[in-house]
């Protein structure tokens, strides 16, 4: 069994601009995490990707929280379901995001 990657919660500064954020300038909460297919199901889910960002071999994806996140994450630890569509295509979205860093 893998190790699953890292989850974190932080406060950001929509100032710090990416490609990928077009929130308008205030402060807001953000979700990481290093887990593509966390990531892929969270999007899926309706969680907005605002960035990613690359340490070295490792990409952090970067969603805006909201307050059922914990729940989502739990649900997929536990074999919690999404479309299969929903998820393919979350997937390939969040692979061509790391694959053209």
């Amino acid at each position: 069994m893998g190790v699953r990657g890292r989850e974190y919660v932080a406060l950001t500064d929509a100032k710090m601009r990416s490609p990928l954020d077009t929130a308008p300038t205030s402060t807001f909460e953000t979700y990481h995490t290093t887990d593509l297919y966390l990531g892929a199901f969270l999007k899926a889910r309706g969680m907005k990707l605002l960035d990613r960002r690359l340490d070295g071999r490792r990409v952090t994806f970067v969603f805006e929280d909201r307050p059922d996140r914990k729940q989502l994450v739990l649900e997929f630890y536990a074999n919690g379901q999404v479309r299969a569509n929903d998820f393919v295509h979350a997937l390939q979205d969040l692979k061509a995001v790391v694959y053209n860093l």
